[in-house]
Order: C-alpha cells, then structure tokens, then sequence
C-alpha cells in the first residue's frame, strides 16, 4: 500500500451476503486484516479455534457479540462501544447470542493472511492461515482475554488497547476546531474508521472526506491532518499498526475476563 484508501460504508470487498450475514474486507495490510459484519440475531460465527502467531480483536458496533473462551466455551458479553482482544494461544470463538442484528469489526494484527482465508472460504479454495483447533492441553488461560476497560487519555479521547501489535482509540473533533497535530508514524500504519460524523484528512496529495461507515488507511511515512469535516462532531476509531506506544501515557487498558469459579476454566 503506497496511497491513501478510502472505502465507504457498504463498499467494502464482499465475502458473503445473505440475510443473516453480510462480511466486508477493509483492510489487507501485513500489520492488520479488517473486516465489517453484520451477522442477524442467534447467527453463528467462528467454532472455538486458537491463533498461534496474531491477536484477535472485536469491536461491537452495534447490539453484541457473544465471545466463547476456553475449550468449555464459557460466555462473556461484549456490548456496543466494547473492545475485545483475545491474545495466541487462547480458545475462543464468536456469535450473535442477542434477539437484534449484531455489527462489529474483526481485527487481527499482524494480518496472517486472514483476508485470504476469508476469500478462500467465499471462493471454495482451501487457504491455509493461523487458525488451529483447540489443543489438547486446553491453550492458554482466558484470563489473558481483555474485554472492554477504556483508560481516558484526555476529554475527547480514549485509549482502548496498546500493545506491541496494535494501538487502538476512540477520539472526538468538534467541528470547526483547528486540525490535529501532524500525524506521521514511519514505521505504523494508521487505520480510521468514523462512528459517527464526518472525518476530514489533509494530506499533501488532497483531501479526504469520510463519513459515517467509512474506512480510512494512510500508508506509513505519510503526514495527515485529521479535524471535523461537518457542521457536527465527528467521533472515530483510530488504529496504529504496529502499535505506537501509546501505553506510556495509560498502561493498564482493559479488565482481563475472570471465568466462573464453578466453570473450572483453566
């Protein structure tokens, strides 16, 4: 990737699209494969499976997902507006255990080929890609999963992951506020995707306006400006790969999902 893209909500590259699941790619850069969902209410996702090599991260956009961890398949609820990350070598799996459509971003960091496994699964070509069955020995402890937790970093700001692989968060513009400072990251990508508003990016090649469902990714090396584009805050997720090193200004993000004493989880 040597420019700017700008996928509009909607407009992503489609895997599958039926009444209860819709899956779009955003992003197949080695550092991050993305991917919009929108699966229907008790739709299923993935079967529990282990990754060996890449985080797994969910971003509820809306309803809420159900997330399965460890070979019992334990339940937690991962509402709107809720990140969770899921590290290698933790069993886990995916669904929509809600009665209203469920939308969420899927992001794994570095990539792994994920965007291809996916094409493979829409094409019927077999794709190898690092998703494994759960081990024998049951994989690592799901206390190691991290569900929600945001840390503030500021009034419009909110740290919601930074590790050595990615750096996730939520920020707000008011509108006709002055731009950003310079954003420039030589060696991580920057990944945007607009909740709400109107995002506007100033590079030196032109503008970009992104609205609402839009997905925004800038090369690394490439300064941008972010503000406002419209006469209503914009409110957006901002996403560094690799991570940017965030965490020293908020180590500590997130709560780590504590399994019933009773469900005997490793």
């Amino acid at each position: 990737m040597s420019d700017p893209t700008l996928i509009a909500a909607n407009e992503g590259e489609i895997i599958g699209d039926a009444p209860d699941r819709r899956v779009e790619i955003l992003s197949d850069d080695e550092t991050l494969h993305a991917t919009w969902s929108r699966f229907a209410p008790g739709r299923d996702g993935a079967d529990l499976h282990v990754h060996h090599h890449h985080v797994d991260l969910f971003y509820v956009l809306e309803g809420e997902l159900t997330l399965r961890l460890g070979v019992e398949g334990e339940t937690v609820a991962v509402p709107a507006g809720t990140l969770a990350r899921v590290p290698p070598g933790v069993v886990h799996g995916f669904r929509n255990g809600g009665d209203v459509d469920m939308r969420y971003l899927n992001l794994h960091a570095p990539g792994m080929g994920f965007a291809d496994y996916m094409r493979g699964l829409r094409d019927g070509r077999p794709i190898a890609y690092d998703q494994h069955n759960p081990p024998d020995d049951g994989g690592g402890p799901t206390r190691e999963a991290v569900v929600g937790g945001p840390a503030p970093l500021g009034e419009d700001a909110t740290l919601l992951v930074d590790i050595e692989v990615i750096a996730i968060a939520e920020l707000r513009h008011e509108p006709g506020a002055a731009p950003a400072a310079a954003h420039v990251r030589p060696a991580h990508v920057a990944s945007y995707y607009v909740l709400e508003g109107e995002l506007a990016l100033t590079l030196d090649a032109g503008a970009l306006q992104a609205p609402a469902g839009a997905w925004v990714q800038i090369p690394a090396g490439l300064e941008h400006f972010v503000a406002a584009g419209g006469d209503a805050p914009v409110r957006y997720l901002g996403l560094h790969t690799p991570g940017a090193g965030a965490a020293t200004l908020r180590p500590g993000v997130g709560q780590r999902w504590q399994p019933p004493r009773s469900a005997g989880s490793p």
